[in-house]
């Protein structure tokens, strides 16, 4: 598959995420974020959960927190 084929079949949810301000680079943080999630359901304070996940991800407390916010938005299709 060419790449120009691969922008065409997406192409669609792709302009959506420019017009929403949403980057690629977030998908990575999408297991993160829903292991975030998870673990505030199961009660667990946010100082704990950003600890936890910090050590795990080898990330920085504030990244996840800003990661955490920005997966969490809502945004218009």
């Amino acid at each position: 598959m060419k790449v120009y084929e691969f922008l065409c079949l997406f192409r669609d949810t792709f302009t959506t995420m420019a017009r929403n301000g949403i980057s690629q680079d977030d998908a990575v943080y999408i297991d993160l974020c829903k292991e975030y999630v998870a673990m505030l359901l199961d009660g667990y304070k946010e100082a704990e959960i950003l600890a936890f996940l910090s050590s795990k991800h080898k990330l920085q407390a504030s990244t996840i927190k800003k990661a955490v916010k920005r997966l969490n938005e809502e945004f218009n299709l």
